[in-house]
């Protein structure tokens, strides 16, 4: 029998793997135009946990009989609730820092350096996605570069249109890079409440996404929930267009009430909404010749932000993210980085 020591070893080299291959290059080429293919829509569950990384508490689960370890004194503790729901509602998950090691690390091996990347985000403006620990704080760090362009608004969609778009891409360095993470963002309680999150100094439980919640209450027609709905209007133009975009989308929706699973579903959809504007925008400038004249190469890393609480009485620690795309443009066309 494998020794014990031996056994965990394997384990963590099998998941390491896999991890990886997650993100392994493709040599697959389209049209540098950043297509609206069938999987840009978000895939249900079961495709989706095909297509990210297995854990490693399902390769624990297929392999630790044949090596005798299942016990009642190893047998792993049940997840806190917190845990379970991420697993539940965004498998795949993974906290921050690993995703930024792995994508850094695969980016470097791209050409990226901190003198030749200009770095952008777009994820929702909310303070609790801009931490010492925040996803764009760990990329900064494991990339090198100095600062980022915040293309991103309201539920993080790109809200800075194809006038900000142009003053970012105008500021990639000569013969240069571009990397930009994008997403739509959501909360998971300590008791593990998707769309509700402890905040520092905070005795009552916050929304998260604020936006996005807010848009799917007025579409559900609960008037007076809507934190946005006394500023409809020219005040609140960018939560108007969440709201008329969402619409339709979220008919499936209707007469349900509030749960995990409508709020996952509801942050599915606000992820359609940011990739569908920032492909628009993208393609606005890669489509003209004189682009890569100027960059070499666009990588977009695209998912789902999962905040966890850091209020009182709750462990806090590292966020979440949930990747759901690893692209790279050229001038020679589109490559899928996330190894389908």
């Amino acid at each position: 029998m494998i020794g014990l020591n031996k056994a965990f070893s394997f384990l963590l080299c099998a998941n390491l793997a896999l991890e990886a291959a997650a993100f392994a290059p493709s040599t697959t080429k389209q049209s540098h135009v950043l297509r609206a293919a069938a999987d840009d829509q978000v895939v249900d569950e079961a495709t989706r946990n095909a297509r990210i990384m297995a854990p490693i508490s399902s390769i624990m689960a297929a392999v630790s009989p044949s090596l005798g370890l299942v016990s009642p004194a190893n047998a792993a503790p049940s997840a806190s609730a917190f845990e379970a729901n991420l697993r539940k509602n965004f498998p795949g998950a993974l906290t921050n820092s690993a995703i930024s090691l792995r994508v850094a690390a695969a980016l470097r091996d791209r050409g990226y350096t901190p003198g030749n990347t200009l770095f952008g985000s777009s994820l929702c403006s909310d303070e609790i996605n801009d931490t010492a620990e925040s996803l764009v704080g760990d990329f900064q760090n494991k990339l090198g570069t100095d600062g980022v362009f915040n293309l991103g608004g309201l539920g993080g969609l790109p809200f800075v249109g194809i006038s900000g778009m142009g003053a970012f891409i105008h500021h990639v360095p000569a013969s240069g890079k571009i990397f930009i993470v994008f997403g739509p963002h959501v909360g998971i309680s300590d008791k593990g409440v998707v769309g509700q999150i402890e905040r520092v100094g905070q005795t009552s439980i916050s929304t998260s996404c604020g936006a996005g919640i807010g848009a799917y209450k007025a579409i559900m027609g609960k008037k007076g929930e809507s934190e946005a709905e006394a500023y409809l209007g020219t005040k609140d133009f960018q939560e108007e267009y969440i709201i008329a975009k969402l619409g339709d989308r979220l008919d499936a929706l209707k007469g349900q009430e509030q749960s995990n699973e409508s709020i996952t579903f509801l942050t599915n959809k606000m992820y359609d909404l940011v990739w569908e504007m920032m492909r628009s925008e993208i393609n606005a400038y890669t489509t003209k010749d004189d682009f890569w004249k100027e960059c070499t190469e666009v990588t977009l890393l695209g998912g789902i932000v999962v905040n966890r609480g850091h209020g009182a009485g709750v462990p806090g620690g590292e966020d979440y993210y949930q990747p759901l795309m690893l692209k790279s443009l050229t001038k020679d066309g589109e490559s899928d980085m996330y190894g389908e």
